[in-house]
């Protein structure tokens, strides 16, 4: 069972670089620096999805130079602490700037 979960949570990572789509590249990083952020974008969405503690949420997620900037709404303060210890929790994460607004 663990082989499937890392199987769909790679999955997961790859859909979510595609639907990504043409994104400009920030000046403030190469081009190694850029897909290292996407792939910490992707990955760090993806456990978002996958944590399930999300009655309903509308979270986006970027990132510059390791550090990630989550924004959006959630339903409660706990569902906010959540995503911010998520992101913080994903490998290559350097800094998380939670501007998640709740919205009970």
């Amino acid at each position: 069972m663990p082989s499937f979960k890392k199987f769909s949570i790679i999955l997961s990572l790859v859909v979510m670089l595609f639907l990504n789509g043409c994104i400009a590249m920030s000046p403030y990083e190469g081009p190694k620096d850029f897909f290292d952020g996407s792939v910490i974008t992707t990955s760090v969405k993806s456990r978002l999805i996958s944590t399930n503690k999300f009655d309903s949420f509308q979270i986006s997620v970027s990132t510059l130079n390791g550090d990630i900037l989550l924004s959006g709404f959630v339903a409660n303060e706990r569902q906010k602490a959540l995503a911010e210890q998520v992101a913080n929790n994903t490998q290559g994460v350097k800094k998380v700037i939670n501007n998640i607004v709740v919205i009970p």
